[in-house]
Formats: structure tokens, sequence, C-alpha cells
């Protein structure tokens, strides 16, 4: 079974550049895509209801079934890929969740309109990034669009999230034949002022630094050895520099959680930090969210 790639519209135009990215991605790995549409209408009775073989169904001139037509249309403009498309009803978060529950990637734009997406970066992202069964992906609005250099960067910490990473970053580099940025960002950690060391060596914290790295790397890079991969200890606050890469990369990718999370924490500050934050295409990849590349 091919798992599909899964994308979130409410009508807006800022959910047609997750459809153009969902769309592409489908089609460079050869997967179907699944449009998802979710409205809460019925249970406020905004939208009529058809009763016929003993259940409710949306007539055909449902609101979700246009706005589902035009995501299709606007797809097939990018790819040649099978495309199925589902109306959803209930709460958007639980709901998008199930039906991205067998997907290979959800798949969702920064802003839209309405219920989708009111308080978007603050709800129905957010949870879809710590509860989603496979890894998100969140598609800037079309106003961010600028020319990116062929790369994508992934953050590493070292953690077995951010090996996770590794591994989605290795293998979408692969297929759009490009290259990978690896960065593991420091900075000095943030000591009272009379417990501050007097001197940071900080020859010493680069070589760990680079350690990280090529310990993170071993084995993708031999996986993937068409993909030019370029390491960089860079000292900054993770977050920001990050962000600042994402500002020309195709993709951004990091793990959900990486070093220092707490237990019950499913985001971790810098994986929340770039899903508020980054001004490109982001990739956040959960521990249990296994290969994005399988075709199940």
């Amino acid at each position: 079974m091919r798992k599909p790639i899964v994308v979130g519209v409410d009508g807006s135009h800022h959910a047609m550049n997750a459809v153009d990215w969902a769309a592409a991605e489908a089609g460079r790995r050869r997967l179907p895509l699944r449009i998802v549409h979710i409205t809460t209408g019925w249970e406020r009775g905004d939208i009529p209801a058809y009763r016929g073989h003993g259940s409710m169904a949306p007539p055909p001139e449902t609101p979700g079934l246009k706005v589902l037509d035009v995501a299709e249309e606007r797809a097939r403009t990018f790819a040649l890929v099978e495309i199925e498309r589902r109306l959803g009803v209930g709460p958007v978060p639980g709901t998008l969740l199930q039906e991205s529950a067998d997907g290979a990637l959800l798949v969702l734009g920064q802003r839209g309109t309405g219920t989708f997406t009111r308080l978007l970066l603050g709800s129905v992202s957010r949870q879809a990034a710590e509860h989603a069964r496979c890894p998100v992906v969140i598609v800037p609005t079309d106003t961010d669009r600028r020319p990116r250099l062929p790369e994508i960067v992934v953050g590493i910490d070292g953690s077995e999230a951010s090996i996770d990473a590794v591994a989605f970053a290795l293998e979408e580099a692969a297929m759009r034949a490009i290259g990978v940025r690896a960065i593991h960002a420091w900075n000095h950690p943030d000591y009272p002022a009379e417990m501050r060391p007097a001197y940071y060596n900080t020859f010493t914290i680069e070589e760990e630094g680079a350690r990280v790295l090529s310990e993170s790397l071993a084995g993708w890079t031999a996986k993937y050895p068409d993909v030019s991969v370029i390491q960089q200890v860079i000292e900054g606050n993770p977050a920001a520099v990050l962000t600042e890469a994402s500002r020309t990369a195709e993709l951004l990718v990091v793990g959900a959680r990486g070093r220092g999370g707490f237990p019950g924490l499913r985001l971790g500050s810098v994986s929340n930090a770039a899903l508020h934050h980054a001004e490109g295409p982001l990739a956040i990849v959960r521990r249990s969210g296994g290969n994005a590349g399988s075709n199940g």
C-alpha cells in the first residue's frame, strides 16, 4: 500500500501554497495525494443535511466540496498524480490527524481563513506537529516566496530526533538532486554571573560539535553518496541560526524534540521556534514518525 501525501485545505489562497508543495512532493515520491477539507458546519446547522441510505451526507452544493474542487484543479497543474479527496466533519485538529494517520507526510499552509486556520500556528499545526504519526511540513505564504538555494538545511544536536531529521533530509535531497547543509548550533550556557566560567574553550566546543555532526550523519551519507553534504558548527542560538538558514533553503528539517527537552513535551524549544518563525518550508520529524519515503 502506498502511503499518500496528505494536505489540508480551507479555501484560502494560503492553503493553495500547501497544495502546490504537496502535489509536487507527491510527484517526486510517486505517491498519491489526499486533499482534506474539514468543516464543523454540520454541527452548527450551517450546512443542510441530505438524508440518504440511512445516513447524513453533504449535498452537491456543499461549500466544502467546492473547496476540494478548486484544490484538486490546482494540484493537477503541478503534478500528474492519483488524487483522493476527503471531506471531514468535526474538530479540525483531531479530524485532520485521523485523515493523515496513514499518510507519508501531512502538509499545511502557514496561514488561512476561518475555522481551519484560526490561530493555526498556535493550535492546528502545533497539534499536528506534536501528534501526527508522520512528518509534518508547514508551507509559507506566497509573500515568503523568494529565490532559494538548492539545498536542504537540517538542524542536528545529536539527539535521536535529529538523527531521524537527518534521514528525512538526505532522502529528500536525493529526490531533488540537491545538497544538504547540516548545522550544529551552540551558545554559551546561561549561567548566573557568579557561576560563569572565566574562560570558554571555543575550539573544544567546536570540535565536539563537529563530532556530533559526523556521528549523526554516519551511515546516511553512505546510503546517499550522490548527495553533497556541508557540515557547519555555528556559534549562536540554535533557533535563531536555523530560522536564518530557512530564509534561503528549499526546506528546513528539524526533529520534534532534541536534547534537553522535558520528557512530557512533544515539541522542543528549537522545533517550536521554527514552527512559528521559519521563513521557508519547514519539516518537523517526530521520533515515531518513521521514514517518510516508505511506500508501505
